[in-house]
């Protein structure tokens, strides 16, 4: 995977952090759930549900666009880079179709 000098992909916890990569931390609370009673304290925690927020935003976008778009379910057959660009496309044409 070839990520863009200065962007990163959000990684979910089973991942670790690389230049690319960009996974929360471990061993500190995560899941939005864990946010619900007592509020982010340690910078570890900030960036932990900073991170769990995006996340959920992209899962929630991208959950709209597979039930809109079939062929996001059948993505592995394609090469990366087919992939990222059905992806962009996908997007594109729902925000215009939600104009």
């Amino acid at each position: 995977v070839v990520v863009t000098t200065g962007k990163y992909y959000l990684c979910d916890t089973v991942y670790t952090n690389t230049r690319e990569f960009m996974a929360p931390y471990h061993n500190v609370r995560y899941w939005l759930g864990d946010f619900r009673r007592r509020r982010a304290m340690t910078k570890e925690e900030k960036f932990n549900h900073a991170h769990v927020k995006l996340r959920n935003v992209i899962e929630r976008a991208y959950g709209v666009l597979k039930a809109r778009f079939s062929i996001l379910d059948k993505m592995t057959r394609y090469p990366f880079n087919v992939q990222r660009n059905v992806v962009i496309v996908c997007f594109a044409v729902n925000n215009f179709i939600r104009k």
